[in-house]
């Protein structure tokens, strides 16, 4: 659960993000705020809002940003520390970062070359459906996503199970 607190101290700020992948590309957004993080890529999640649960910020984060529901499968990567994490509001805070194995509706179709679904222009200015083989046809990272995203992609090569299910 994130703990927050009041005035000036610092809060631990749990991050929850999405792992969506299909066809062996990994889906990816562009941040646009706060300007401290705009214009890098990085996998789409949120903040932990006061009394949510993990995969609640990532539906909310879809159904606000992408326009589409999102299913939370498992979580497949826990407690990451993120140096240097700015909040939504662009102040530091100690964060820890939890990734979700995530799928998009079965009978949902997508462009995959246009990077659909589409942000809204809020958090996010653009979306793509990278190859897991080829992370840095986008960029720039910040070295920690960078480094996360290359983590799931590792995840997915070697996950029969996954791969069968998207």
């Amino acid at each position: 659960m994130s703990e927050v607190t009041t005035g000036d101290e610092a809060r631990e700020v749990i991050v929850a993000g999405a792992a969506i992948i299909r066809d062996f590309r990994l889906f990816v957004a562009r941040r646009s705020r706060p300007a401290s993080v705009s214009g890098f890529w990085e996998l789409p999640g949120d903040e932990l809002r006061q009394g949510e649960e993990e995969h609640g910020a990532i539906e909310r984060e879809f159904t606000t940003e992408f326009g589409v529901s999102v299913r939370c499968v498992d979580r497949i990567l826990s407690d990451r520390r993120m140096n240097s994490y700015r909040t939504g509001e662009d102040r530091a805070a100690d964060a820890t970062l939890r990734i979700w194995r995530c799928q998009l509706p079965s009978e949902s179709v997508f462009d995959v070359d246009l990077g659909e679904p589409r942000p809204n222009m809020y958090d996010y200015d653009e979306s793509a459906w990278v190859s897991i083989d080829e992370l840095d046809a986008v960029g720039p990272w910040r070295e920690a996503d960078r480094m996360t995203a290359e983590e799931i992609a590792d995840y997915y090569r070697h996950d029969d199970l996954w791969q069968f299910a998207d």
